[in-house]
């Protein structure tokens, strides 16, 4: 975004026109959008009005956003969950020291620590960007420089950084092609009094270093970012899952359950993305009374119900070794049809194993595909849920 631009957003002007469109604008052609606004507006007006609208639109089916922020398309990439972003700021807020996020943005994170009364600044390098985070966030600094070059004094402060995972226009996975690059993150991390760095879910857990706590972070289905913990009031070393909106958590220091592995049991656990990218999959266990199945496939089993948000519960009905042609049979047979696929340490996607089994009508059922011992395993499987009522 052109500095022009974001200055019309943030004017009198663009706010009042912006407020007088309707929250569902983006949803129309933006071609059209861009001629009816023209009516009223200059075209250069016109067409950032409609950008916003687009991108407001984008960032509602996303999470619902504020409508109230100014967007630009790469910042609307990078943002942060809101409800992610709160619960990092409640950390940051037990901590009580000024925050400063080196890499802002739009201001996502900020926003969230300034809304829970902690003193924020925000580094930002594009000054378009920087203009329209002032407007997000009026009660943070935000000041145009580098991440890399801080013009604050870290190790006074607690600071987020979220480095660009993107490079011309295409998302990278090497973390020396991050911005700025993750040795120089590290660093910076290293010399803050406390902070937090926000890395990719698939971040190798190598590149943890000893003296920082490490977090998992998935929000419903799916998994949201790794990030890294240091400074004042961690745990060297600690590994945490959490799963939002549930607040449930997991950490590395939970007792595990034995490695050896045992046969399939009455019931059949599947552990969610975020136990199993912390490597918890054995603490998990323990804490549901279950054992593994094979030393490198995360499900787990018992003989006797339990229930965790940290992992789905199923009820055992038929266990299968490999073959369309047996589970077809099997499936036809029982009147089942395959309502659900999962698999882990399996060859075959679920959507080619649809098209193998063909349609089928009857009970919907979980096939869970795996391997155990070596040799390919299907568990046929009906889904289990907790009753609230039976909570003790």
């Amino acid at each position: 975004m052109d500095i022009e631009r974001a200055r019309y957003l943030v004017s009198p002007a663009g706010r009042a026109a912006l407020a007088a469109m309707p929250l569902d604008a983006g949803r129309d052609d933006p071609n059209r959008l861009v001629t009816s606004l023209r009516k009223a507006h200059p075209p250069a007006e016109a067409s950032a009005l409609a950008e916003q609208a687009s991108l407001r639109s984008k960032a509602a089916g996303r999470f619902g956003h504020d409508p109230a922020m100014l967007l630009t398309a790469p910042g609307l990439e990078m943002m942060t969950h809101p409800l992610v972003a709160e619960r990092r700021a409640r950390r940051l807020a037990s901590l009580a020291f000024p925050v400063a996020d080196l890499t802002c943005g739009l201001g996502g994170d900020l926003r969230a620590c300034a809304e829970l009364g902690i003193g924020a600044a925000g580094i930002e390098r594009d000054p378009a960007t920087a203009i329209l985070a002032r407007a997000n966030v009026p009660a943070a600094d935000i000041i145009l420089g580098e991440a890399a070059r801080p013009p604050l004094h870290p190790g006074s402060l607690a600071i987020i950084l979220d480095p660009s995972r993107r490079d011309a226009a295409r998302r990278t996975f090497d973390p020396a092609a991050f911005s700025p690059p993750w040795d120089t993150c590290i660093g910076l991390l290293s010399a803050a009094r406390a902070g937090a760095l926000k890395a990719p879910p698939g971040l190798d857990r190598e590149r943890v270093p000893a003296w920082a706590e490490m977090e998992a972070v998935q929000l419903g289905a799916g998994m949201r970012e790794v990030t890294l913990w240091a400074g004042d009031g961690v745990a060297p070393g600690l590994r945490r899952a959490v799963l939002l909106p549930a607040g449930a958590d997991l950490t590395s220091d939970a007792p595990e359950c034995p490695e050896e592995p045992a046969p399939i049991g009455r019931y059949l656990f599947d552990p969610e993305s975020c136990v199993t990218r912390a490597g918890l999959v054995r603490h998990l266990a323990h804490r549901l009374g279950a054992w593994m199945l094979d030393s490198q496939v995360a499900y787990l089993s018992t003989d006797t119900p339990a229930f965790d948000p940290l992992a789905a519960t199923f009820e055992v009905l038929e266990v299968v070794p490999f073959s369309v042609r047996r589970l077809k049979e099997l499936l036809a047979t029982r009147g089942w049809h395959a309502g659900e696929i999962r698999r882990r340490a399996f060859p075959v996607e679920p959507d080619e194993l649809r098209r193998l089994l063909g349609r089928a009508k009857g009970e919907p059922v979980t096939l869970l595909c795996t391997t155990i011992a070596g040799g390919r395993t299907v568990v046929v499987a009906r889904r289990l849920r907790e009753n609230p009522l039976h909570r003790a």
